[in-house]
């Protein structure tokens, strides 16, 4: 029985790899930050830490202690981190400065695992080429266009730099699923008759369903395969128009396509920005997203991960938004 880390273990993706791993058989060890929501972390299975990944001195007496009942992790997850900030500092400082204290306290208490897989994001690579429309590949070059995306390939360079411990990247495109957010505010929008877009209905999307992403992640713990990156999404490509006609359909309903002008839409993302920081609060929709949300192309080749771990998605996108609506119906989210 193999002893997994996973950090961010009480967040939407975390709580999903806690319940595959220990679906798969292993030891689970669930990293959360002191005063975290733990309802979706109630198996007796479930060992529990609290991670301060800010403070390196005290992962590494973390480790130590733990290093006396047993040798070691063999795998972490590192699945921990922020999408939003008050602080545009914020970014780097959690995602790539704290991942980087619990890769070096693990080494340096002598606790190294087997392998460390970092969960980083398509957004490191930035939306592909809008006038080609080709999908984003392995090979293209890095231009992320957010602080977070920026944030998250500032950790990746340092940990294809580090000779210390075999690592793989997983960089996975637009996750969605049950208990997830972002989703649900397109959902509620559909759900009230308003199929809203922001840029064109034609705008290039990939998806990956999070139990995919999550079976896929703890089957990579296994392989033999270290030190390199992969796209992960569900080996297709959508407009933002089908996705709005799947989730329609999912909930049965009819709409009235509300096509925001864009100047509009930056305007907002500004003022919410800006009335979010009087106030010392994050933002849901600022700049960053205003970007995100206005690149035409997000497509993404997944192939090679496909072929290098023999996954294959159980979801497509009108399967897995089926599975989500129903989640959100019975939460009453909806």
């Amino acid at each position: 029985m193999s002893k997994i880390l996973i950090t961010g273990a009480n967040g939407f993706i975390g709580s999903f790899l806690v319940e595959e791993a220990l679906k798969q058989g292993h030891e689970v060890f669930a990293g959360v930050r002191s005063g975290s929501d733990l309802r979706f972390l109630k198996d007796y299975r479930i060992q529990t830490l609290i991670l301060d990944l800010s403070n390196k001195e005290k992962l590494r007496q973390k480790w130590f202690v733990l290093s006396q009942y047993f040798a070691k992790f063999d795998y972490v997850i590192h699945n921990a981190g922020i999408t939003q900030a008050i602080n545009p500092d914020d970014f780097d400082l959690v995602n790539n400065q704290y991942s980087q204290n619990l890769l070096e306290s693990l080494v340096d208490a002598n606790f190294k695992p087997k392998k460390f897989i970092l969960m980083s994001s398509l957004a490191a690579m930035g939306p592909g080429n809008a006038e080609t429309l080709s999908p984003i590949r392995l090979e293209d070059k890095f231009s992320p266009i957010t602080n977070y995306g920026r944030s998250k390939l500032n950790i990746e360079q340092y940990l294809s730099g580090q000779k210390n411990v075999p690592y793989l990247i997983l960089r996975p495109t637009a996750v969605y699923g049950p208990r997830e957010k972002d989703f649900l505010k397109l959902f509620k929008a559909i759900n009230k008759h308003v199929e809203p877009y922001i840029s064109s209905p034609k705008q290039l999307l990939s998806f990956v369903y999070v139990k995919d992403l999550v079976r896929l992640t703890i089957q990579a713990c296994h392989s033999d395969i270290s030190n390199r990156a992969f796209l992960v999404s569900d080996g297709q490509t959508y407009t933002c128009k089908e996705l709005s006609q799947l989730a329609k359909k999912a909930l049965n309903k009819w709409t009235i396509a509300l096509v925001l002008p864009k100047y509009i839409v930056k305007g907002v993302a500004h003022l919410s920005e800006s009335f979010a920081k009087m106030n010392h609060r994050t933002s849901v929709f600022n700049i960053d997203k205003y970007k995100e949300l206005t690149s035409l192309n997000w497509s993404c080749d997944s192939k090679e991960t496909q072929i290098a771990f023999d996954y294959i998605p159980e979801y497509n996108l009108e399967k897995g938004i089926e599975e989500t609506t129903n989640w959100y119906k019975n939460n009453n989210c909806l």
